[in-house]
């Protein structure tokens, strides 16, 4: 998961404090599932795969 979550926009923002993974519902959509970074605080971040993928894809097409 760390380098997935390397490909985020703000990586250093979401591995600030980190203390681990978690999987759980998201806050909003409640029937949606996501991945949260758990601070040593306590405080969860939520991070969508799909768009560190996507980030993945978009560096792939440049350097093409």
């Amino acid at each position: 998961m760390r380098e997935i979550l390397r490909l985020h926009d703000n990586h250093e923002g979401k591995m600030k404090g980190f203390d681990h993974f978690e999987v759980g519902c998201h806050p909003e959509f409640t029937k949606t599932r996501c991945f949260f970074v758990v601070k040593k605080d306590g405080s969860k971040e939520d991070f969508s795969v799909s768009k560190c993928i996507n980030n993945l894809e978009a560096k792939t097409n440049e350097a093409a």
